[in-house]
């Protein structure tokens, strides 16, 4: 029994020693790990300045063309309206010319 006891002793330290050694190796690697890291964060290009500015000019071209619309119909409306009215205007001088030769 006393046997059992050292070799399970033995196992458990045998067990404790690999687990050290793999925590040494990891703190080990750690170093390199944090250097590319460090690398990789260097040679990322950050984010243009006017990136905000970009998109909020992109938000406005974009409402603004919708408002030019808006107001371009509304001219060809009111076109609309005053070549009724011209219209009107020829055809009342066209009976009133007729109305005047008629005489």
């Amino acid at each position: 029994m006393a046997r059992k006891k050292s070799t399970d002793e033995l196992d458990q330290l045998a067990s404790a020693s690999r687990e050290l050694e793999q925590k040494i190796a990891e703190l080990e690697a750690l170093p390199s790990q944090l250097e590319l890291e460090l690398l990789e964060r260097e040679s990322t290009i950050p984010p243009p300045d006017d990136l905000i500015d970009r998109d909020r000019h992109r938000r406005f071209e974009e409402q603004a063309a919708r408002g030019e619309i808006r107001n371009e119909r509304r001219a060809q409306g009111r076109s609309l309206v005053l070549m009724f009215l011209m219209l009107g205007a020829l055809a009342a001088v066209i009976s009133w010319v007729i109305e005047l030769a008629g005489r």
